[in-house]
């Protein structure tokens, strides 16, 4: 596996970013690693989606899920949410994504459960839960047990190589560059989580709202994210506030320290960008960086 370099791992603030490896027994069967794009979705009153854009990677342990409208607006001349209008701000409220730890309970079929540790869209209070079939090992299709519905999945053939995921503290992401904004200026109790993971040659960034925002909007279980950012009396700042949840695809390039550049996020804006993490090829383990004795932390690897 490659190294993780930044600034935030050249000031040492890498020490807390690592959790520990989880036992043998919790970890995802190997077949699941990869990042994994949905092709198809229905459900049972007939419905079919084919267009939206869902990428789903998954490590030994962790998984970060993106989930973005075909036709969302490209909001080209937006830079941040901090001038974007309420209808804006709903459109990017339609968007779906989560991030946390999955478990697979064998049997025939596998059943494949996500225990998000943090989402875009308001509590459900339901299970994430599904029953997994591999029509062939790069095709998996997936089926609610607790709702009915099917899943196409196709894994993208980049995918295939090194796993690993790390819940990263504040500091880190904030030396990275990786916050922007208001977000840069939480307060040490209102400070969000983070996760990186990465398959292959992709990776994904997830990093909350503040836990400020992520209480009030435990508040309206049951609503859909744009239901209660498009109602008056949700003030923009609070709006902005709950869409300051950022989820990125990103893709890195064989090329000796190239950073890896997003191609699609919860905040179109960062489209384009490079993701501030940089890969040190002639390394091969995940390990961060000054920290020899860290791999007992990992998340996964």
């Amino acid at each position: 596996m490659a190294l993780l370099t930044s600034q935030a791992q050249e000031e040492g603030v890498y020490a807390g970013a690592w959790l520990d490896r989880p036992a043998e027994a919790e970890r995802v069967p190997q077949p699941y690693h990869g990042v994994w794009r949905r092709t198809l979705l229905r459900n049972a009153a007939g419905y079919e989606d084919g267009t939206t854009r869902v990428f789903w990677l998954q490590t030994a342990r962790v998984h970060v899920d993106l989930r973005v409208s075909a036709d969302r607006t490209a909001f080209d001349d937006v830079s941040s949410l901090d001038a974007m209008p309420r209808d804006g701000l709903v459109e990017l409220a339609r968007q779906q994504g989560f991030a946390g730890f999955t478990e697979v309970q064998p049997g025939t079929p596998e059943v494949c459960t996500w225990h998000r540790q943090i989402d875009f869209s308001p509590p459900a209070g339901t299970r994430d839960i599904g029953t997994m079939q591999f029509e062939s090992p790069d095709i998996l299709l997936e089926s609610g047990v607790d709702a009915p519905y099917h899943e196409r999945w196709e894994r993208e053939p980049a995918s295939v190589g090194p796993t690993w995921a790390a819940r990263l503290p504040h500091e880190a992401v904030l030396a990275a560059g990786a916050l922007h904004g208001a977000a840069a200026e939480y307060g040490p109790d209102d400070r969000p989580m983070s996760f990186l993971a990465r398959a292959g040659h992709f990776f994904m960034f997830a990093r909350a709202r503040t836990s400020r925002a992520t209480a009030w909007l435990a508040r309206h279980r049951g609503r859909t994210l744009a239901q209660v950012v498009g109602d008056p009396s949700v003030s923009l700042e609070q709006a902005r506030a709950l869409l300051d949840f950022e989820l990125s695809l990103a893709h890195v390039t064989a090329s000796p320290g190239a950073l890896p550049v997003i191609a699609l996020s919860t905040h179109p804006w960062r489209e384009g960008d490079a993701l501030p993490f940089r890969l040190n090829a002639d390394i091969e383990i995940a390990e961060p960086y000054r920290f020899s004795n860290s791999r007992s932390n990992h998340v996964d690897d």
